[in-house]
């Protein structure tokens, strides 16, 4: 419960910074609804970044309030799921080079498809 509650509180945190900080024109112009590449560059830029599941839906909510749109974010949370480093290292240490490459392969195109979906439905 304790540890819940500080991840929770990090992304609270990480919230607040995005939405105070970070330039609405910046995410407007790599994750906005006008650029047709959006979802695919959400899906990738969470490669580096090791966000939890109980920080990314405050994440995502400071970023959708910084015009980014919904299917990047869809694209975000599924990808935040499976492409960050650690678990791919930690899949890496189990199964073959060659397995890891389809397992993040499937997760980014499902990121991707799912993205767009949800901007072309919603």
């Amino acid at each position: 419960m304790h540890g819940t509650v500080f991840v929770l509180s990090i992304g609270v945190v990480l919230e607040t910074g995005i939405y105070g900080y970070m330039p609405q024109d910046f995410v407007m112009k790599v994750a906005g609804s006008d650029n047709p590449f959006a979802v695919p560059a959400a899906a990738v830029l969470d490669i580096p970044l090791y966000i939890r599941a109980e920080t990314v839906i405050p994440i995502g909510v400071a970023l959708m309030g910084k015009e980014m749109s919904l299917g990047a974010v869809i694209a975000l949370v599924i990808g935040d799921a499976g492409m960050a480093i650690p678990e791919i290292s930690m899949l890496a240490s189990i199964f073959k080079k060659k397995l890891v490459a389809m397992i993040v392969a499937v997760i980014f195109l499902t990121a991707v498809v799912s993205g767009y979906l949800f901007n072309v439905l919603l």
